[in-house]
């Protein structure tokens, strides 16, 4: 993933359009670039931005508004939709995809393009998809996406290379052992939010695994009850994605969640994320959760590269 963000970050950004609202469009793991930099922006940003991960774009977006357009294959159905939409409605529209509809569409309409290399599995592109989501926002006057990512990189190589040495015993490889038998539920504080997400979607894909996930500090106001009152709740376990100096309520919340948990006989596994910024402890986590997938997908005995629905008896087309 490093490796890729360092080259998207060096896309041309050609006929960028910059408006006052942005609203980001895609599903699945297409979507996920656009997460990330929300989450970002929300730190450092004075411009609103909605990721729409759905088939009709809201009553808000108009011509004042800046769609960014995400479909890795560029054939997603909902997605195409909602470029139509933006067309209609006469917004400012950029779309990053390695081809499909989506391609032929922006190239016929002249909408802004942003071409990433093709044939990956849409989860596995997620560096390209992100790094030039960042130069978009940074082409828009939105933030300084495209310089911090910049200046992370190497600490995101160190932190995924300490994760992939051979032989050697990694926090990864201990959390998918930890979890291998339960259901996860991923819960992180609400500046690292898309670490969550992508959590939940990656143990789904790659590791065939049912896993949740949800923030802190909602937790405390009412999952905190299903934990400790449900009989089934010991069939999970939740994991806790937490700022190492986080704001004193959110650090409060944090270990009074935790202090709960393990009274009622449940231990959660708690990652305590170092970064610079929200941006840098979002990825590392990432980071750490794809690789918790795969060492899972290993244990279960599954390809993390295919995508295989059974009831279908066979690989099935990969839309986002």
């Amino acid at each position: 993933m490093p490796e890729q963000i360092e080259v998207a970050l060096n896309f041309p950004m050609i006929n960028i359009p910059k408006r006052s609202k942005v609203c980001i469009c895609g599903m699945g793991a297409s979507a996920m670039a656009g997460e990330i930099m929300s989450d970002f922006a929300d730190e450092s940003s004075s411009v609103p931005i909605t990721v729409v991960r759905n088939a009709e774009l809201p009553k808000w977006v108009d011509e004042d508004t800046a769609v960014i357009v995400m479909s890795y294959a560029g054939d997603t159905p909902e997605t195409l939709a909602l470029y139509d939409q933006a067309l209609v409605r006469g917004c400012g529209i950029v779309c990053i995809t390695s081809g499909g509809k989506l391609m032929k569409r922006a190239e016929a309409e002249g909408s802004a393009l942003i071409e990433v290399p093709p044939g990956l599995l849409t989860r596995g592109a997620l560096g390209y998809m992100l790094g030039c989501t960042a130069s978009v926002f940074e082409e828009m006057g939105i933030c300084g996406s495209r310089t911090e990512l910049n200046k992370m990189l190497p600490s995101l190589k160190e932190f995924r290379d300490s994760l992939t040495d051979d032989g050697a015993e990694n926090e990864a490889m201990v959390i998918a052992r930890t979890i291998s038998e339960k259901i996860p539920v991923i819960y992180s504080l609400v500046n690292m939010r898309a670490a969550a997400i992508r959590w939940k979607m990656q143990i789904n894909e790659n590791s065939r695994m049912m896993a949740f996930c949800g923030t802190i500090p909602e937790f405390n106001h009412n999952e905190i009850m299903g934990w400790t009152e449900d009989k089934i709740s010991g069939e999970f376990i939740p994991i806790i994605i937490c700022d190492n100096d986080p704001a004193d309520v959110l650090k409060f919340m944090t270990e009074t969640l935790c202090r709960v948990l393990k009274s009622n006989g449940i231990n959660p596994y708690i990652f305590k994320v170092k970064g610079s910024s929200d941006l840098e402890k979002n990825l590392i986590s990432i980071i750490l959760g794809d690789l918790v997938s795969i060492y899972l997908a290993y244990m279960n005995g599954v390809y993390p590269g295919e995508i295989r629905l059974k009831s279908a008896g066979g690989p099935r087309k990969e839309f986002n």
